[in-house]
């Protein structure tokens, strides 16, 4: 079995080092109390100020930092989460300062490809 397929949430090496071309199904903020709060790989809650994305025909729910938000906002021409939904955008893998580290693995997020 393949860590990235244990995770809850999507994580960089489910991309295989590919462009992945998506549709937005549904977008929420982070349970933050309760049984159902989500947490991370290392059992902490999911900060409140990411989101929560589902994509049309994909099982994993994908945990989108602020900078992706922006990305995504900044494509689609809105900040209004309900505006997004049925949406094309294009995530593919890279790295990022984070955590220390300035080569984390992270997705990012452009224009959707043809």
């Amino acid at each position: 079995m393949k860590v990235s397929e244990s995770s809850t949430y999507l994580e960089t090496a489910a991309l295989n080092g590919k462009d992945v071309t998506v549709t937005i199904a549904a977008v929420r903020r982070p349970v933050q109390s309760g049984k159902d709060k989500d947490v991370g790989l290392d059992g902490r809650p999911i900060s409140e100020k990411a989101l929560i994305i589902s994509y049309e025909g994909k099982q994993k729910e994908h945990v989108v930092c602020r900078t992706a938000q922006k990305q995504i906002r900044n494509l689609l021409g809105s900040d209004d989460t309900a505006e997004w939904i049925g949406k094309k955008i294009t995530l593919y893998p890279t790295t990022c300062k984070a955590f220390g580290d300035p080569n984390t693995p992270c997705i990012r997020v452009r224009g959707k490809q043809l």
